[in-house]
Formats: C-alpha cells, sequence, structure tokens
C-alpha cells in the first residue's frame, strides 16, 4: 500500500488554498522564518534492542507540505464511510488550523479546507483560529466540531470560536456561526437524539447550546463557577440518552445541566480516591487534578461513561441517574507510565471504544514517548502494548487524537521526533529540546502491537 503524502484536489471552497498551502513557509508573509533557527539536538531512534521487546509499529503518512503545523487536540473522526476527518494545528500568529481527510479507498491525505478561510478571518489580523479542539460528531452527512485559540487565553484580542460543519458529500467546511462567548469552543458533545450541540468554553468554562437547524446558540450557565481554577480547560462533556448533560470540574466532581429545567447542579457522588493518597502530588498531578475528567467513552452494552482522571490516569466509568437510580463514580484501572520524569501533565486527549476494548496514549512527559494501552472490558484485562514507532524507527513523542474505525483499525495524529536534514523542524514544534512534526498513522491492533 502507498504511504506516501499525496494531495487530492478537493471539490469544495478551500481549493485555491491547497495550492498556497503547498507553497514554502518562506512565501507567507509574517510568518517569523525558522531558516536560522536550530536545534541543539535530536530525540535517538529506536534502538533494535527496544524493537526485541513490546511495542506498536504503526504506518504513517508526512505532512511535511505543510510545515508550519505543529500539534492537535481531539478534533479527528473516523466516519461511517471509514473515511478519517481530523485538523492540525500551527501554535502561529498567522497560520490557522488546517482540515484533512484519510480517502480510505485511496489510501491518501487530502487537504479539505483551511479552517480561518472557512471562518473568514484570513488576514482579518484577529489571532488565529489555531485549533479544532473539539471532539468531531457525525449526524447523516454532517459532521460538527468548533474552533478554539492556540494559546489567547488573557487579553490577546481572540474574538471567539466558531460553530462548524463538514458536508461529507460537498467536503466543504461551513461556518454555521461565531460563538456568542467570545472564547473558544474547547470541548464538545452533541445530542444526536434532540439535534442540539453543547460546548464548554476555553477561557471561562461556559456551558453552551447550539441548533445547527436554526443558527440559535444559548448561553446555559457557568458549571466551574465558585472554583479556584484558573484556567477551566475540561475535557470532558457528556450527553446521556435522555438528553441530560454531564462534565466534571476540579476534584473530579460531577455537574449536571438539565435541559428540562435550565438548572446547573453538582451531584453528590464519591470519588474514588487516588493511589496512595497520603503522599505528596507532583507539580503535574495538582495540576491535571484541577481539570477534573479527561475524554469520555459511550459504551451503550454498559449503559455508562469511561473516562480518564486527570491526576492520575485512572480509568473511570460513571454510570448517570437514571429514575430512581443514583449516579456512580467508579475506578476501573490504572492506566498510563509510571516515568514522568519531564514532569509534564497527564494530558493525553485519547480514549477511545474498539469493539469491547478500550484504547488510550499515556506518555512519559515531553522529551519522552508514548505508548499504546489497552483495557478488555470483557476479560478485565489491561495490556501496555509499548512505545509507538513509525517507519525509520521513530519515537512517537505523544498523540493527541484517536479515533476507531469500523474496520478494527485505530487511526491517529502523532507528534513524530524530527529527524537531522529530513524533516521540518521550527521553534514552535519542540518536546523538551526535541523537534517534533506531525504525522498521520495508523495502527491494526490485531498485526501491529509487536510482542
Amino acid at each position: 500500500m502507498n504511504s506516501m503524502f499525496e494531495t487530492a484536489k478537493p471539490n469544495c471552497m478551500a481549493t485555491a488554498m491547497v495550492v498556497a498551502l503547498a507553497a514554502p513557509l518562506s512565501l507567507f508573509a509574517g510568518e517569523p522564518s525558522a531558516d536560522n533557527w536550530r536545534p541543539n539536538t535530536y530525540h535517538p531512534l529506536f534502538t533494535a534492542a527496544e524493537r526485541t521487546r513490546p511495542h506498536v509499529q504503526t504506518r504513517s503518512f508526512s505532512l511535511a507540505d505543510w510545515p508550519f503545523l505543529d500539534g492537535q487536540w481531539e478534533g479527528i473522526l473516523c466516519d461511517s464511510d471509514g473515511d478519517v476527518w481530523f485538523s492540525i494545528a500551527s501554535h502561529s500568529p498567522h497560520h490557522h488550523a488546517q482540515l484533512f481527510r484519510y480517502d480510505r479507498r485511496q489510501d491518501r491525505i487530502e487537504h479539505v479546507a483551511d479552517v480561518g478561510e472557512a471562518c473568514g478571518e484570513t488576514d482579518s489580523g484577529n489571532p488565529p483560529q489555531d485549533k479544532i479542539h473539539t471532539q468531531m460528531w457525525e449526524d447523516g452527512d454532517a459532521i460538527y466540531c468548533g474552533t478554539c485559540e492556540g494559546h489567547a487565553t488573557d487579553t490577546s484580542g481572540y474574538r471567539g470560536g466558531y460553530w462548524l460543519k463538514i458536508d461529507k458529500g460537498t467536503r466543504e467546511l461551513e461556518a454555521m456561526a461565531k460563538s456568542i462567548s467570545g472564547e473558544g469552543l474547547y470541548v464538545m458533545a452533541y445530542d444526536n437524539q434532540r439535534k442540539i450541540l453543547y460546548a464548554h468554553t476555553n477561557l471561562n468554562g461556559k456551558l453552551l447550546s447550539f441548533d445547527p437547524a436554526t443558527g440559535k446558540e444559548r448561553l446555559l450557565g457557568i458549571p466551574w463557577r465558585g472554583t479556584k481554577a484558573r484556567w477551566p480547560r475540561s475535557l470532558n462533556l457528556m450527553v446521556a440518552p435522555d438528553g441530560r448533560v454531564y462534565g466534571s470540574k476540579p476534584g473530579t466532581v460531577i455537574w449536571l445541566y438539565d435541559p428540562a429545567t435550565g438548572r446547573i447542579r453538582d451531584l453528590d457522588l464519591k470519588n474514588p480516591r487516588p493511589p496512595d493518597p497520603d503522599s505528596e502530588p507532583s507539580a503535574a498531578e495538582r495540576y491535571s487534578e484541577s481539570q477534573g475528567l479527561r475524554m469520555t467513552v459511550w459504551d451503550g452494552v454498559e449503559q455508562c461513561f469511561y473516562a480518564i482522571r486527570g491526576a492520575d490516569e485512572m480509568l473511570m466509568r460513571f454510570v448517570p441517574p437514571h429514575g430512581d437510580k443514583q449516579g456512580r463514580l467508579e475506578a476501573v484501572q490504572k492506566m498510563g507510565l509510571k516515568d514522568h520524569r519531564y514532569g509534564n501533565r497527564y494530558a493525553p486527549c485519547t480514549l477511545v471504544l474498539l469493539g469491547r476494548t478500550l484504547y488510550f496514549t499515556p506518555y512519559t512527559g515531553w522529551g519522552g514517548i508514548a505508548h499504546l494501552q489497552s483495557y478488555d472490558l470483557a476479560a478485565k484485562q489491561f495490556t501496555d502494548h509499548g512505545p509507538i514507532v513509525v517507519e525509520g524507527n521513530r519515537r512517537v513523542a505523544e498523540c493527541q487524537s484517536l479515533a476507531a474505525g469500523k474496520d478494527g483499525r485505530l487511526y491517529l495524529v502523532a507528534f513524530v521526533y524530527s529527524v537531522k536534514g529530513v524533516d521540518p523542524v521550527r521553534p514552535y514544534a519542540m518536546r523538551d529540546v526535541y523537534p517534533f512534526h506531525p504525522r498521520f498513522a495508523i495502527i491494526d491492533p490485531k498485526k501491529d502491537c509487536r510482542r
């Protein structure tokens, strides 16, 4: 199969941008030149000895034609046709996020749209629409998601995120509306039965709803009101089958928004304490605990949500209240890696359900490496499949997106350590002292997990 990156001509509004974005970086006015910047060192390759131990050998696609791209958080979906839609951020004062599609039948990547152009903010002078940080949600021919700023979290002039719609047939990216919140849409959930989108904002933690049919947006409240968190970056938003919306905040407190009453309240649930509760938490653990839960997956078999607890990467099960039955929050299995010598927060934005197996990609901190881990819900079995490696024995620093396909494969955007003289390097794209670049990767758990 062909693993080379190819650019197809998309049938969409952004066709002109495809040509422009294939140009060298130096053609972009205002972008700081990286010509005189060189990293001091490069991360070593995966060794022959390490290859004899458990590891995951992926097949990947280069995105070097877009050298200003440097990261990705969520913003990925394997749709019902088996194609994968994903966005990559720039962390640049001049470049917006870009949207791509993996064509399963052609086995290639095509560029779909420049997010800033779709939002009408090209050369606007505003901070760019740097990320599609939200999860993506499919409903028929539509895929919904939202935009967020990169690091404009204070008074940097960001004007607010957009509610986005991707038309699978035409491959057009449409900005349905600009958020009335004036903030980035950080995490999103979709009530597929009632056709309502919900989002949690990046700066002040506002809860919003949006009706794609009417374009009406509502500010529902601030679930994090009263907390001491400086930056309410919850990665947790859940819509139960009955239409009630749940999220989490510091201390793994679960809050509930009930559309029937329009009220937000905290649930009185016991939170299973992390291991070694009497030990002194690290700065990374204190930061992560302030975020509550991370990511959620609905399990229709057990009628519950699964999530990762920020403080210790514990796999959690949340059973929402139903009828006369109270909700439950339970610890299931310790995930994650022990080696956090780089002091980074526990921050993977990944958790997916493939069959009856949950997959997660923890990493060992900036400068470290990412692993693939799984938990078999039926067998109650945890497996660390080892480090993730792409072609040429290249190590993966971290993965911030993961999608499960009906074909039994996992799809992700991997932060791959750059190779000197081969891959793009730029000051923004660093993990510790090592440069990295994003690549689209595919894992077949049945074939690629080497033991």
